[in-house]
C-alpha cells in the first residue's frame, strides 16, 4: 500500500514538473516575442521651410503701334500710287510689356496676294528698318525722313519684300538689339520701288521688238508689269524671352 502511494506521487510530481517546464517554455516564448516586436520600432522625423518658396513664370508681351507722338498712323497707312523710285516711310512703336526682356529679334512678312510686287527681289518692293532708342522726329507727310535725336538711327534690316515674305521664321536684325521688359524701340521702316523702266504701247506692256508702224524697237521691256498691282503686308516682328539667371545658382 505504502509503495503504490508513493509510485503515486511519484507520477504526480513528475506530471507537475512537466507541467511546470511546458509553461516556462511558453512563457519564454511570450517574453521572446514581446522583446522581438519591440526592436522593430522605427522613428520618423519631417524637416520643412515654414515660408513657401515663391516661383513663377516670365511673360513676353509685345506689342506693335503707331508712334504716339508724331501724327502719323503707323501700319494702318496706305502708300498708293507708288512708282519705280518712290520711297515711303512709316514709324512705330515696339513695346515690351512683359516681365522678360525681349532678345533675337527678327522680321518677317504675310502677304495677301502674291504679286511682282511681294515676289520678285530684283524688280519688286524693297525694304529698310531702322531702330532708335527714342520716339523719331518726324512730321507726318513731309518728305523729310524721319531723325533719331539729330541722327538717322540704326539700320537693322535691308533686302527685298520677296525675301521677308519666304521666310516665315524672320530675318535677324543686324546687332541683336535687346528689348528690357518695360521698354519701347522705335521703329522706321522704309517702302520703295527700285528704279527700272517699262514701255507701254497702247495700253497694253510692249512686247520686245517693233512696235507696229511706229518705227519704234522695245528692247529689254519685262515679261511683266509692276504697275497697277497691289499688297496688303503683315509685317511680323519675332523675338525670343532672355533666359535671364538661365540655371543660375541664386
Amino acid at each position: 500500500m505504502k509503495l503504490t502511494f508513493g509510485l503515486l506521487k511519484s507520477g504526480n510530481l513528475v506530471a507537475r514538473t512537466i507541467a511546470q517546464v511546458v509553461v516556462v517554455a511558453v512563457a519564454g516564448t511570450v517574453s521572446v516575442s514581446a522583446v522581438s516586436t519591440s526592436a522593430f520600432a522605427t522613428l520618423t522625423s519631417i524637416a520643412y521651410n515654414a515660408t513657401p518658396q515663391a516661383i513663377s513664370s516670365g511673360t513676353l508681351l509685345d506689342t506693335v503701334t503707331a508712334q504716339a507722338s508724331t501724327g502719323g498712323v503707323g501700319f494702318a497707312a496706305t502708300f498708293s500710287n507708288m512708282n519705280p523710285g518712290d520711297t515711303r516711310t512709316v514709324v512705330v512703336a515696339y513695346a515690351n510689356n512683359g516681365t522678360d526682356s525681349a532678345t533675337s529679334l527678327t522680321l518677317s512678312a504675310a502677304v495677301s496676294a502674291s504679286n511682282t510686287l511681294s515676289s520678285d527681289a530684283a524688280r519688286g518692293l524693297q525694304v529698310s528698318v531702322a531702330t532708335c532708342a527714342v520716339p523719331w522726329v518726324y512730321t507726318a507727310g513731309s518728305a523729310t525722313p524721319p531723325t533719331c535725336s539729330g541722327g538717322a538711327g540704326t539700320t537693322v534690316l535691308t533686302l527685298p519684300m520677296a525675301t521677308l515674305v519666304s521666310n516665315t521664321t524672320g530675318q535677324a536684325f543686324s546687332g541683336s538689339p535687346t528689348i528690357a521688359a518695360g521698354a519701347t524701340l522705335y521703329l522706321r521702316f522704309s517702302v520703295g520701288l527700285p528704279t527700272q523702266s517699262e514701255v507701254w504701247a497702247n495700253g497694253v506692256l510692249a512686247t520686245n521688238g517693233a512696235v507696229g508702224t511706229t518705227g519704234i524697237t522695245v528692247a529689254g521691256n519685262p515679261a511683266s508689269s509692276i504697275t497697277g498691282l497691289t499688297a496688303a503686308v503683315t509685317w511680323v516682328i519675332h523675338a525670343t524671352a532672355s533666359q535671364v539667371g538661365g540655371s543660375n545658382n541664386v
